[in-house]
């Protein structure tokens, strides 16, 4: 007897009956498999669609957070509104400042410590918040090294000392000497336990065999406020805050801190000449949390090389005292462990301390 077929469209026999369950798991096993690849496809295509809904806008897409540790008005204040205003216009995106003062810088770099990774919070710091106050304070709240995110290097700076121009002292042998003759008898003011121009006078007194009183305050506006008014006789302070008062001659400049002689202060001379080894250095510098991505760090240190290097910043921190010194992220983590591996005996030889 002769087979029986079924055409099911042109030229496409199947089989009878007796071949039908066998030729129907083949067909739907192929089924299965087609709609498997099908349903990848759609995952996959869906899962790419999302993942690029998904990403976030360019950084920065909204204001940056710039925070200052030091009250209005000081050498700090100043430069992070300066840097602030560049800073933005080069970014596109504003850039706030906010003074979070307190315990020699600990206070704001605590906040920036703690600040989301996202690179819209940074910090201006400096070998006072990530060299000094760690190594002066038994309890920062912070790791100078591990909590942060080195950005760039912004400056060189020496410290100044300086005296009421009312009052004795005409020479830093003067004020040496009236120290020796009443141990303790003399105050000087600084920007708070510390800091830099805080150490800047411990290794003063420390170097020339003399004993002073400490006054510490929130900030060096504070400070100067009360030197300038005979309030208290000396401190160290930053050339960028000291000089226009030194140059309306209301303050006298002792001495300066640094290797050699400052341009802006000619006939002053450094500490080193009356007592030789004295030497204070400092840099300022921009740090972010730690844990920001690489792409956004980067981004911000070229930022920052380009304001640095314009002929109007370079203008601008030699008219303070200050000498523009650009360095990438490396650079500036190397500071910090060198000033901190410096440091270290000095503090401990000074017996300064803070609980």
């Amino acid at each position: 007897m002769p087979r029986r077929t079924t055409a099911c469209g042109a030229g496409f026999p199947f089989a009878n009956h007796r071949d039908t369950p066998m030729r129907n798991r083949s067909s739907m096993r192929s089924g299965f498999r087609a709609m498997a690849a099908m349903l990848a496809v759609f995952a996959i295509t869906i899962g790419t669609t999302s993942a690029a809904l998904a990403q976030k806008p360019p950084w920065p897409a909204r204001p940056i957070e710039l925070i200052n540790p030091f009250p209005a008005g000081g050498a700090s204040d100043e430069m992070s509104r300066y840097i602030a205003q560049k800073l933005g216009a080069e970014l596109g995106q504003p850039v706030l400042v906010i003074n979070v003062p307190g315990a020699g810088g600990s206070i704001g770099m605590q906040r920036l410590a703690r600040a989301p990774k996202d690179g819209y919070t940074i910090g201006l710091a400096h070998s006072g918040t990530h060299v000094i106050t760690p190594l002066v304070y038994a309890k920062v709240g912070y790791d100078p090294v591990k909590d942060f995110t080195p950005v760039a290097q912004l400056v060189d700076y020496a410290n100044v000392l300086v005296v009421n121009a009312s009052g004795p002292y005409k020479t830093l042998q003067d004020l040496l000497g009236a120290a020796k003759r009443n141990p303790g008898a003399i105050n000087y003011a600084s920007a708070g336990n510390g800091t830099s121009n805080h150490l800047s006078a411990e290794m003063l007194a420390a170097m020339s065999g003399v004993k002073f009183t400490h006054i510490p305050y929130k900030g060096s506006a504070p400070a100067m406020v009360d030197v300038l008014s005979g309030t208290v006789p000396f401190m160290f302070d930053a050339m960028s805050t000291s000089l226009p008062q030194i140059r309306s001659g209301r303050l006298r400049a002792l001495a300066t801190t640094g290797r050699t002689r400052e341009r802006q202060l000619p006939d002053v001379p450094t500490v080193g000449e009356i007592v030789p080894g004295y030497l204070v250095a400092g840099w300022a510098g921009i740090m972010a949390p730690a844990g920001v991505p690489v792409e956004v760090v980067a981004r911000l240190s070229k930022a920052l090389e380009k304001v640095v290097n314009t002929p109007d910043a370079l203008a601008y921190f030699a008219s303070r005292g200050n000498v523009a010194a650009y360095g990438p992220p490396a650079h500036l983590a190397e500071l910090v462990t060198r000033d901190l591996q410096f440091w270290a005996p000095v503090v401990k030889a000074s017996g300064a301390k803070v609980d």
